[in-house]
């Protein structure tokens, strides 16, 4: 991929983790080597056994975790705003779900008016404009998770990174959520990188998978998926060519062949 054209560019990035022992602290490695590119309006997912450090990887992306070595850079510079979506909603309970977005607004810079009506606005987009006053423990997990989306969505990011953003919900709330970021991914032509361990979400909803290696993790390979758009989170399971596009993400996947047999 040409990387002027790219919304994200990784490039050689390790990350390590510093392990106290009984006498000294050493590193331990967590991510190794990792390159790729996003085009902007590119959906990339990325799947690999469970601790070759996947979310490690997205965290590091969005600044909350130090490189070891290499570097990030989005495409629109230096001030892109990102969006994390993370497994849990991470809603604050004593707040309204007009509020919880009003504050990511506020830390944002907007005024309280401001803040206010892009609030109402954004709930309204996600179908809930009748919860705005509810507070988080009177939302269903579906709710709840669209909320966390509206505040995403409330600094106008270029990118969007979500970690393991629906494995937290119910297979029939999986699907309807599924579907709406679905339909506003069609609607806005958002770039997102999507971490997941399910290999037929990450076809269902990618243009893109990345496959890791198990810890330290590398990026083994990618598979470009080229089901047509648009797409339900549920029928496309069903469509021509899906069985093997997921059948070849799971031979990629050697560590998970090792434990079915």
């Amino acid at each position: 991929m040409d990387a002027s054209r790219s919304s994200l560019v990784v490039k050689n990035v390790s990350v390590r983790y510093a392990q106290r022992g009984a006498r000294q602290v050493s590193d331990l490695p967590a991510v190794t080597d990792v390159s790729f590119s996003v085009a902007a309006g590119e959906f990339v997912a990325i799947v690999g056994p469970s601790g070759c450090g996947k979310s490690t990887l997205l965290k590091a992306i969005a600044g909350l975790l130090p490189l070891a070595s290499g570097n990030v850079a989005f495409g629109s510079g230096e001030e892109t705003r990102v969006g994390f979506v993370f497994q849990t909603d991470a809603l604050l309970p004593w707040s309204t779900a007009s509020s919880n977005i009003e504050l990511a607004l506020r830390l944002a810079g907007a005024s309280a008016t401001t803040a206010r009506t892009r609030a109402r606005a954004l709930l309204a987009h996600v179908g809930l404009e009748h919860a705005a006053e509810l507070f988080p423990g009177q939302l269903s997990g579906g709710m709840r998770k669209r909320v966390a989306i509206a505040r995403a969505l409330a600094y106008d990011p270029a990118i969007f990174l979500m970690d393991e953003s629906f494995s937290a919900l119910d297979a029939q709330t999986r699907i309807h959520v599924g579907n709406f970021f679905l339909s506003l991914l069609a609607e806005s032509q958002q770039t997102v990188v999507f971490v997941t361990h399910d290999i037929e979400e990450a076809v269902v909803l990618a243009d893109r998978v990345l496959v890791m290696s198990r810890g330290p993790g590398r990026i083994e390979c990618e598979i470009t998926v080229p089901l047509p758009r648009p797409r339900d989170y549920h029928t496309t399971r069903f469509a021509a060519g899906f069985d093997d596009l997921r059948r070849r993400v799971w031979t990629a996947l050697p560590a998970l062949q090792e434990m079915a047999q």
